[in-house]
């Protein structure tokens, strides 16, 4: 694999085929505008990162650097290049390019009950061979709740807190309302 990024923004050459993927990877209750998240993707602390394999778009990242905290917001890969490894692949390329900081994402939450729930042990799965595992943190927001994963050392409840109100500021946090909890044991 020969993977490049570039920053994605709304002149990009792919634009039409991240906002497609964009749009077909998260259900609407998870996305921001893609105005909106270009907009962010202004901020000295986001990368929005659309990724090739010897010039073949293949997937994009959205990251969120808050100190010595990265958070994946968004991680799609095209449908033509899934379960060809490059997932790995990225969230390797996400750690070397950020040596030193502690990686969060968030998935759904595995339940039994969840109608694509093969799909979320699989996820989870993928995440722990890559070197995640659970942070103790739950993230919610008003339509649903997600485990938060971590690569690196243990991350604080208030330093995601910190990254998240960073990142949406005061409007967006207000529409999401997101809320980082400790997980019961």
């Amino acid at each position: 694999m020969d993977l490049t990024i570039e920053q994605v923004n709304n002149n990009h050459r792919d634009f039409v085929k991240v906002e497609a993927l964009y749009e077909e990877a998260f259900p609407i209750h998870e996305r921001l505008a893609m105005k909106t998240l270009l907009k962010k993707a202004n901020k000295s602390y986001v990368d929005f990162w659309s990724i090739y394999d010897a010039g073949v778009f293949i997937g994009f990242t959205c990251l969120v650097t808050h100190q010595n905290v990265t958070y994946i917001l968004y991680l799609a890969i095209a449908e033509s290049a899934r379960s060809k490894g490059y997932g790995s692949h990225i969230l390797s390329m996400i750690k070397v390019h950020y040596p030193l900081n502690r990686i969060l994402l968030n998935i759904e939450t595995v339940t039994k009950d969840a109608e694509n729930y093969e799909q979320r042990v699989i996820r989870k799965k993928f995440y722990q061979r890559n070197g995640y595992r659970n942070s103790g943190l739950v993230y919610k927001d008003r339509w649903t709740q997600y485990e938060v994963l971590l690569n690196g050392k243990k991350v604080e409840k208030k330093e995601f807190q910190q990254l998240i109100k960073k990142f949406y500021g005061i409007l967006l946090l207000f529409a999401f309302r997101p809320r980082i909890i400790k997980e019961e044991n």
